[in-house]
């Protein structure tokens, strides 16, 4: 991915949101900050300043806005992510597909029949606040029944009304 494509990518996925971001060059990585916490990437090879819109953005990374690395204490700040929409997703995640209070019904697929929970209705008590998954509470007398709090893919939900 081009560093123009990644910068693109960068605003339009906070402005989905409503959130106004700007992406600068600092230094040699290109940077914005979302609350707290700073995504970065570089362009590939040596470039100047016109030059590295057509290079490739390589080296994503992600760090609080108040840590940094310390190379005598072999401390690295941060963590790296493989591509550009990782950082987005870890700076802000995706709000949930089904909010709770959602009637949801269980797709027909191969894991939904495996779980037991394929054509049931079901109420969305809450999103998990990470990775697309819902805690569902089923109705219906053929309810799977378990002891333990089961979180759901929302790709394997669909809205029931």
């Amino acid at each position: 991915m081009k560093v123009k494509a990644a910068i693109k990518k960068v605003k339009t996925y906070f402005a989905k949101q409503g959130i106004d971001i700007d992406v600068e060059l600092v230094g040699h990585r290109w940077s914005f900050q979302h609350n707290g916490y700073v995504g970065s990437f570089l362009a590939n090879g040596r470039c100047d300043d016109e030059d590295q819109m057509d290079a490739d953005a390589h080296n994503f990374h992600i760090r609080r806005c108040d840590d940094h690395s310390d190379l005598q204490s072999d401390y690295h700040a941060g963590s790296f992510r493989d591509n550009i929409t990782q950082v987005c997703e870890s700076l802000l995640p995706s709000p949930p597909k089904f909010p709770a209070g959602s009637l949801v019904r269980g797709r027909d697929n191969k894991r939904a029949n495996r779980q037991g929970f394929a054509g049931l209705v079901g109420l969305v008590t809450q999103p998990t606040g990470h990775g697309g998954y819902c805690y569902v509470e089923w109705m219906g007398p053929n309810a799977p029944k378990s002891k333990y709090k089961v979180s759901y893919s929302e790709r394997d939900l669909e809205l029931a009304s």
